[in-house]
């Protein structure tokens, strides 16, 4: 799990993390995933990485908020527990109010995402499977919901890579 997280230099142009990645592991992370998702239960959690990201001066004008994202990567004994938690997932983000489905393209073999705008900016969540490995990721104050695209695809290239 340690390595499929991303560290500072690893992150997308503009992006950087606030802290050295989360990783938990054994009955802490099942009780972390209980917390997100009821079929966490059942689903064969392994292990939980979670870590914040914001988006320095670089990609954004002055005066404006700070984009940030959080992201949560959970590793599953199977696939079929990573599916049921995904679906899990998407089914509680979706059901928070309206939202818009945005298409974002990260390279993973499952993808959903959705937005809301709010005062002129968008809260973005999308959650993406790759084999046994979901990768949660929402992201708040962005200027457009694609602007998660370079984080999303650094995760999934990272989960790849991890899992060789």
């Amino acid at each position: 799990m340690r390595s499929a997280m991303p560290d500072r230099e690893q992150l997308p142009v503009g992006w950087r993390g606030e802290a050295a990645p989360e990783v938990i592991e054994g009955e802490k992370a099942r009780t972390r995933c209980l917390m997100m998702a009821a079929t966490c239960a059942s689903a064969g959690v392994v292990a939980i990485g979670s870590d914040t990201y914001d988006e320095g001066t670089v990609n954004r004008p002055e005066g404006d908020s700070e984009h940030t994202a959080q992201v949560v990567v959970l590793s599953f004994e199977s696939a079929k527990g990573a599916k049921t938690v995904m679906r899990s997932l998407v089914k509680g983000g979706r059901s928070a109010g309206s939202q818009q489905l945005v298409k974002i393209e990260a390279g993973a073999q499952d993808t959903e995402a959705w937005s809301k705008r709010e005062s002129g900016l968008y809260t973005t969540q999308l959650v993406m499977r790759v084999d046994r490995v979901v990768i949660a990721l929402a992201g708040e104050d962005l200027k457009q919901p694609a602007d998660l695209e370079p984080v999303a695809k650094t995760l999934v290239e990272r989960v790849k890579e991890a899992a060789q």
